[in-house]
């Protein structure tokens, strides 16, 4: 099975989110697996430990990986094109295949937009359809991206194209940003008379829009006074005021394109090196095509024709519906990461994570120590790593510390099952400040590339605090002792000087986690004295406290030193037994019954010391409490059975 890698360098762009949608919905039937990887942009910070992230462009060395799809258009709106083939040099031995950007290497093929073409067409409908002979430009070029170059130069050609003079004072720099476009006009245009030309081009939908705020602060109508045209057919396009005339990079067949473009490749047929991707011109409200009181969804494309313009991304209806359903499926996650306090809780609840996150698979893999990355570092990949837990809805199959050791060098599907796995999977590492503890795989059901970023950053986090936890525990192995007296009497029974119900409820919690990440046996007990109501009435409360106390000192005999006793309430006791397994649970209730015999004869009490006990195995929860309850119903079936040999 081949394995093709998608490098993008964040999902919360519209753009990002269309290619990954073309790209995961033409492989998602074949027989490939598509290893989707965020990486961030190296160098450059938002966040202040967004460099974690880079590490995944290690991972993306693995020998398994037969080739590279790269969103190449993002990584240059902060990278110049040298920096992006500086990054992606360890890939060059395998084909590249690029989105957006020629990258000119050795084995790289580009999927292109067709600026020239799709820039004269526009200007030519502005010219010959609205009369416009002075037309301004919104670029990018200070941000030096290739898109950004590649669009001027595309509409300085079309100028010369159609016989229209350029007005170098007429170019405006808005880096690709709303804000800035804003600001640009306000700086440049005082009044509405300063305003010296009949249309506008902008490289891009936020720069369009930002414009358009800032000629109406200035007593400028779109369209009335001037034409505003932008580029990308953002959601931004069909929600401003007016309506927005752009250009649509149906960057979603950029995805499907390169996907299959990738997939003939490693098939073994003979394929272009540059395929260009036509573009559409929408012409809408912002250049008068379609009335600004017309509220259909509707544009106007090259040839004059009405098309539909719907697009369920802006249905008010279904936008909110699913901004609900993730919004639950948020609180849901939150609340289940925030119930584990170890390794082994997680563990338990990652078959519902899973299938609440709408995925189908997730594999947590550990570093053998704590990688402490510092921004300024260049990160070394250790050699070994393991595979920690596994969840496979498909094969159904639930793993926690299977002893599966690799070299994430030669691969990163761990697991053999997965080896043998087709669909979409995403890497996420796994960190906390510069600490990082090795990677979550995902394979995910479907195109929501944003919300399973946002639940898998949730996930890391919590298994970064989980990791910590339980390293502390195994390191100690056992409850930190309590050392200032009144803390101890806090947790200490006065009457018989075990552990109370909060002492007992603690440790053994405590005790209990070290058991279940450890691997170990361990029973549960939850313990009631038969008679004492009938000990306090013949021979009264003196005599009853006095029965306590010595049940207290039998259990105390009876069970190790190693294991938790302790007084819930009343004549009620608790236990958890280290290493106990159930099928020693009838010798255990003999010991008791023989040792309380023996102490109501060395303390010549007149009645005999009775005990009836529930015990259930620790690995039917892990939570004390829970195990208590089913340990108190299994008790009162003893009891029962007692009640029914005497009558």
């Amino acid at each position: 099975m081949k394995t093709i890698a998608v490098l993008v360098p964040v999902f919360t762009i519209e753009y990002s989110l269309d290619v990954l949608s073309g790209i995961s919905d033409y492989f998602r039937d074949k027989d490939v697996r598509v290893l989707i990887a965020q990486t961030k942009i190296p160098r450059i910070n938002q966040g202040a430990f967004d460099y974690q992230y880079s590490v995944n462009l290690e991972y993306l060395k693995a020998d398994e990986i037969d080739a590279y799809i790269v969103i190449s258009g993002l990584y240059c709106s902060s990278l110049s094109t040298e920096e992006l083939k500086e990054m992606l040099e360890p890939y060059a031995g395998k084909p590249v295949f690029s989105v957006g950007i020629d990258l000119k290497l050795k084995n790289s093929y580009s999927i292109l937009a067709d600026c020239k073409k799709t820039y004269n067409a526009v200007v030519e409908h502005l010219k010959k359809e609205h009369g416009c002979k002075k037309i301004g430009f919104f670029s990018a070029n200070s941000t030096n991206s290739w898109e950004a170059l590649q669009r001027y130069d595309a509409f300085t050609s079309a100028l010369d194209s159609n016989h229209l003079s350029f007005y170098p004072d007429l170019v405006l720099d808005g880096n690709f940003t709303d804000f800035a476009a804003y600001e640009q006009i306000k700086m440049h245009f005082k009044k509405r008379e300063d305003v010296n030309f009949d249309a506008i081009i902008c490289a891009n939908d936020m720069m369009a829009s930002g414009c358009i705020r800032g000629l109406r602060e200035i007593g400028i109508t779109v369209p009335d006074d001037v034409k505003v045209v932008g580029f990308d057919d953002s959601i931004i396009a069909s929600t401003t005021v007016p309506k927005l005339s752009t250009i649509s990079q149906d960057t979603y067949s950029q995805g499907f394109e390169v996907a299959e473009l990738a997939y003939r490749f490693l098939n073994g047929e003979k394929i272009e090196r540059r395929v260009y991707n036509p573009l559409v011109p929408k012409f809408r409200q912002s250049c008068g095509c379609i009335h600004y009181n017309n509220a259909d969804l509707i544009y106007r494309n090259i040839d004059g024709d009405n098309c539909s313009d719907f697009n369920n991304r802006i249905s008010g209806d279904s936008h909110f519906l699913s901004e609900m359903n993730e919004r639950n499926t948020i609180i849901s996650l939150l609340d289940t990461v925030k119930g584990s306090n170890t390794l082994k809780q997680l563990y338990y609840n990652l078959r519902y994570i899973t299938e609440q996150c709408d995925m189908t698979g997730l594999a947590v893999h550990f570093f053998d120590d704590v990688q402490f990355i510092d921004n300024a570092d260049e990160f070394v990949l250790p050699g070994e790593m393991e595979m920690h837990m596994l969840v496979d809805l498909d094969s159904n199959v639930d793993l926690f510390k299977p002893n599966v050791r690799f070299n994430p060098h030669e691969k990163v599907f761990s697991a053999r099952m997965l080896e043998k796995t087709h669909g979409i999977f995403m890497i996420s590492p796994i960190y906390t400040g510069e600490s990082n503890y090795g990677y979550v795989l995902s394979r995910v059901n479907g195109n929501k590339f944003a919300d399973y970023n946002v639940y898998m950053k949730i996930l890391i986090t919590a298994i970064a605090q989980v990791y910590e936890y339980t390293s502390k525990i195994q390191e100690t192995n056992k409850l930190e002792i309590e050392k200032s007296d009144l803390t101890r009497q806090s947790r200490t029974d006065e009457l018989t000087s075990i552990l109370n119900r909060r002492g007992f409820i603690e440790k053994g919690q405590a005790t209990l986690d070290v058991l279940q990440e450890t691997d170990r046996a361990g029973l549960i007990f939850f313990a009631d004295m038969d008679n004492l109501k009938r000990i306090n009435d013949t021979y009264g409360h003196q005599m009853g406290d006095k029965a306590i106390k010595l049940q207290a000192k039998a259990l105390k005999s009876v069970f190790r030193s190693t294991d938790v006793v302790g007084r819930l309430s009343g004549d009620e006791f608790g236990i958890v037994a280290v290493g106990m397994k159930l099928i020693y649970l009838d010798n255990i209730r003999l010991k008791i019954d023989m040792m309380n015999e023996k102490i109501s004869r060395e303390n010549n009490l007149p009645f005999t010391l009775s005990i009836s006990v529930g015990a259930v195995d620790l690995q039917k929860s892990s939570s004390l409490k829970k195990l208590l309850s089913e340990a108190d119903k299994l008790l009162y079936e003893e009891k029962r059975k007692k009640h029914a040999a005497l009558s």
